[in-house]
């Protein structure tokens, strides 16, 4: 079988320890052997050598500079916009930043592109919304006649294009909300973290778009709030009740699988997996009785879970000895809705500290690095896991002081994380400004469209889908041992992920009416006048923006020699071109210095390092 190259540049030989460059003795090898070797391959891989972590949770006090916005904005953001990294540098330090960056009050709620998710869908076939006009927030209407289609429904078409509408709303949100706050993060970090699925939820009930968009929303509210409200706001809410079948659970016959995940996978993790059946099973009785009510014909919003007594188990409940030998007292009537509370008290009173690390783990992984050692565990997951506590469950205080750390910005924590599907797209976007908003004012449909073509873009070629998890473990890259990030990464989604940067460079694929490009000059008119002139200074700002880590001098020089300079021997190649471009930008001029910055950029994100972050 031939080699696939791209499979081989980009995947990881080794796992485990966090690696960096070692540059002082490398850069001054390369400098002596290697000056004209790099022309024969822009895709080398720098050597590494295995760091130990020893920076901890006090409160980085060092250099805010670019790289360190950069850092922080792509963590928490989807790329990092030059007008975001100037954001971020005017609030004079890492510490000011990150308050700034969690901050979310009065930010629960999007401004761009819409509030809610709209009706983009009106005149497609069979898709009129007798609830919400085109172009107006559907996501607080119900459907008036939500019956399956054997039962004289006629909405289910339109119920399809609302899940459709909600799942490119979120593309949209990523793309143009420009607030530059964690909150989008956190609420991807949450939908990964306890999710549904939306296919699944939209075979089981009609009302499907309203019922995910309110799961999100419950997200979105408390994405940096308590996390008791969210599990129990969750465990309530008609999608999961759905998803995980609690809907069907009876007196009688309990259903166990929102009891089995809320332990495994939701809050006290498996590993080690103390609880045994008998709690699950507790659980389940616990949980038997709340149900979503009837999602029929013109049932109003929002579509309430409320508890059915005549579906609730009469016995009492006793757990084991993980769990103090606790015996939850049966209750009759509706006073059994109350065993619920008492249930989630049993499980945050003497399993607090399993569940607090098991979150604070989980926040590890997705804003710093996979693998969590021995030093990691006691210098960082203990910390925040007992902070989480002292702080009645708040999220905030403990996301705030791991992206305040040294130990987040310490350079062995820089360029070790594969970006997802999500980041890579909307982040390449969004650092390159690239337009993505359609030709016409106004013209919803185009716009939801053009929003629709990067969710499926990520969805058939990248393998993750906004909204439709692979199993209620989330996607694997935030959990699986021992590969994680790896798992973005194979040898077809390497070479559709090189395929949209060969798409976005050229600008030669039309959607909806737009070619969206990266359009180097305009990115490099953004910066000084002095940098601008000076081919060095374009390939350094190049690379500040699109690498996690700087390149060593020799190969920088390649580069500029054979892109800006295309094989010339002087600097003035490059300064003489773009003074003749600004000075009369016609068609001709335009076209030399576009050349030049598409060879910079296509030398520069074809490096494995732009796949990090």
């Amino acid at each position: 079988m031939p080699t696939d190259e791209l499979f081989e540049k980009y995947s990881r030989k080794t796992i485990g320890e966090r690696k960096k460059q070692s540059y002082d003795e490398f850069i001054q090898k390369v400098d002596k052997t290697e000056s004209n070797t790099f022309n024969k391959s822009l895709n080398k891989t720098i050597p590494v050598e295995t760091l130990r972590v020893s920076s901890g949770l006090d409160v980085y006090t060092g250099p805010w500079t670019e790289r360190e916005a950069i850092h922080l904005l792509k963590r928490t953001n989807f790329g990092n916009r030059k007008a975001g990294v100037d954001l971020l540098l005017s609030k004079g330090s890492a510490s000011t930043a990150v308050n700034w960056v969690t901050n979310l009050i009065n930010h629960t709620t999007p401004q761009k592109p819409s509030p809610g998710p709209l009706n983009f869908y009106q005149n497609l076939p069979n898709a009129t919304d007798s609830t919400t006009a085109y172009g107006e927030d559907w996501s607080m209407n119900n459907l008036e006649y939500a019956l399956p289609t054997n039962q004289g429904g006629t909405d289910n078409i339109v119920n399809n294009n609302r899940v459709l509408s909600l799942q490119c709303w979120h593309w949209g949100i990523w793309l143009n909300d420009d607030k530059y706050k964690i909150r989008e993060k956190m609420v991807n970090f949450w939908y990964h973290f306890i999710p549904v699925e939306f296919n699944e939820v939209r075979l089981l009930t009609p009302q499907s778009g309203t019922i995910c968009s309110g799961y999100m929303k419950i997200f979105r509210e408390n994405a940096l709030g308590n996390f008791r409200t969210i599990i129990e706001l969750v465990t309530k809410s008609s999608a999961m009740i759905f998803y995980l079948g609690n809907h069907y659970s009876t007196a009688d016959a309990p259903n166990e699988n929102y009891a089995r995940e809320l332990m495994e996978l939701f809050a006290i993790g498996k590993d080690p997996q103390n609880y045994t059946e008998q709690d699950v099973q507790a659980a389940a009785k616990i949980l038997s009785g709340w149900r979503q009510q009837n999602n029929v014909k013109n049932h109003p919003y929002p579509v309430t879970t409320s508890f059915n007594k005549n579906r609730h188990n009469q016995e009492n409940k006793t757990f084991s000895s993980f769990f103090n030998n606790t015996t939850i007292l049966n209750k009759t009537g509706q006073n059994g809705a109350q065993e619920l509370d008492e249930f989630f008290d049993m499980l945050f009173q003497y399993q607090g500290q399993a569940i607090a690390k098991y979150i604070c783990r989980r926040l590890y992984r997705y804003f710093v690095y996979y693998v969590i050692d021995a030093e990691t565990e006691s210098t960082i997951i203990t910390p925040l896991a007992n902070q989480l506590i002292n702080s009645n469950w708040e999220i905030k205080n403990v996301v705030n002081r791991l992206l305040k750390s040294q130990h987040f910005f310490d350079m062995a924590n820089r360029g070790v994380m594969i970006k997802s599907p999500f980041d890579f797209i909307a982040g390449m976007l969004n650092t390159f400004n690239v337009n993505t908003t359609a030709a016409t004012e106004g013209d919803i449909f185009r716009q939801y469209r053009i929003w629709e073509n990067y969710y499926n873009y990520a969805k058939n070629s990248l393998e993750q889908d906004f909204g439709n998890v692979p199993t209620v473990s989330g996607w694997k890259a935030y959990y699986q041992p021992p590969t994680f990030y790896q798992n973005w990464i194979n040898s077809s989604t390497i070479q559709k992920r090189d395929l949209l940067i060969d798409e976005l460079i050229a600008g030669n694929r039309t959607i909806q009416g737009i070619k969206p490009k990266i359009d180097g000059i305009s990115f490099l008119k953004q910066f000084d006048t002095s940098i601008q002139d000076d081919p060095s200074a374009v390939v350094d700002v190049f690379i500040l923006y699109c690498l996690p880590m700087d390149l060593p001098q020799t190969y920088k020089e390649e580069i500029k020699i054979q892109t800006l300079l295309s094989n010339q021997s002087t600097d003035n190649y490059w300064t003489s071109a773009w003074q003749t471009y600004l000075s009369n930008p016609n068609t001709v001029n335009t076209k030399t210095v576009d050349d030049k910055l598409k060879a910079l950029l296509n030398a520069i994100l074809k490096l494995s390092e732009f796949q990090l972050m």
